[in-house]
């Protein structure tokens, strides 16, 4: 049945996918190279397609009609049909028409939650995927690790990582047994430093050899340290659940967008499988924002976004990495060296406060 006259249409699985990952973007405009880029990964089988161009124009035109963003006017003519130079995200997530949006679709039983939910279009996109999947799939018992399933329900296998610390994943929404998957344990290259109960765990590899050297000989609490390898903590926080002996996580990376987002989804991911809490490494972080020197050319942080992101952070860092963020700036954690960190004696002990 199509919708009603003046009403909105339900999202193509594509314009669902890419309002998700304009909700996840650090400031309020998107280039249209950029836009490339994001609806390449929300629909990467029709990357290929000579029809490409055309595609993301009707995607943009649906996800305007949403409220989801605002075309620029002026456009690129280079190519047929002409495309904005930009659009603009806004300030804040269109609860409204993504209502508006979740009333037109016929949403399974498990699912009928949806409608009355407080939504982003994005959310509502990402729902539709979900409802179609369970139509489809029916009753099977088919089981998969959850980033099989995340990219057989959203072609990129990350999506489903990025939900479960939402709103949409809880009691009577989505659970891990109504999409028959699971969350694998990847290994945490954690080394044993000595008998206390604290686990460093340090993004990047250089300064985690650092620290290693540091702590190698007096470790203070530091039972543990283990490298995060960017972006994969926050699926491998679940393997401190093997490590009994440890009672808190002090993680320390970059002050950028990517920085704080993975310590703070593990640090969700962590209190839902009741797993010591992931903290900042509070002296570690005194440091770099003491000595680093802010290095510019990063999206701009929507005000918004900046006090999510620097939430996790201890309260007296907050407005410092907001300012930070919304100026479009970073502080790599490699400032932190073997000599800074022996111009501050004590460090190892004010790891978690």
């Amino acid at each position: 049945m199509s919708p009603a006259h003046g009403s909105p249409a339900p999202l193509a699985p594509r314009a669902g996918r890419l309002a998700a990952a304009l909700e996840e973007w650090p400031g309020r405009t998107v280039s249209l190279a950029d836009l490339w880029t994001l609806f390449a990964a929300a629909d990467p089988a029709g990357t290929a397609s000579p029809t490409r161009r055309r595609d993301l124009a009707a995607t943009l035109g649906e996800l305007a009609a949403a409220g989801a963003l605002t075309p620029s006017k002026t456009q690129d003519r280079t190519a047929v049909p002409p495309l904005p130079t930009r659009v603009t995200l806004p300030a804040a997530a269109p609860t409204e028409s993504a209502a508006a949006l979740a009333r037109t679709v016929p949403w399974r039983p498990e699912l009928a939650w949806a409608p009355s939910a407080r939504l982003t279009v994005g959310q509502v996109g990402l729902l539709q995927a979900v409802n179609g999947w369970l139509r489809d799939r029916g009753r099977d018992d088919d089981v998969a690790p959850l980033r099989e399933r995340s990219l057989e329900l959203f072609g990129w296998e990350k999506q489903l990582d990025r939900m479960l610390v939402t709103t949409l994943f809880g009691p009577d929404r989505l659970t891990l047994p109504l999409l028959r998957t699971f969350r694998s344990r990847p290994p945490l290259a954690a080394r044993r430093l000595g008998a206390g109960p604290v686990l460093l765990v340090v993004e990047n590899a250089d300064t985690f050899d650092t620290l290693s050297r540091e702590l190698g000989t007096d470790p203070g609490p530091v039972g543990h340290i283990a490298w995060g390898a960017g972006g994969a903590f926050e699926a491998s926080v679940v393997s401190v659940a093997g490590m009994p002996q440890v009672t808190h996580v002090a993680y320390f990376g970059d002050l950028d967008a990517d920085g704080l987002r993975i310590p703070s989804s593990a640090a969700a991911l962590a209190e839902i499988d009741g797993l010591p809490p992931v903290l900042p490494a509070i002296s570690l972080y005194d440091l770099l924002l003491a000595t680093g020197v802010p290095q510019p050319g990063q999206p701009a942080v929507s005000a918004d976004k900046a006090d999510g992101l620097s939430a996790w952070l201890a309260e007296f860092h907050r407005e410092r990495v907001r300012q930070l963020l919304t100026g479009g700036a970073r502080l790599p954690q490699e400032t932190v060296t073997a000599r800074q960190l022996g111009t501050c004696p004590g460090w190892r002990h004010r790891l978690t406060g």
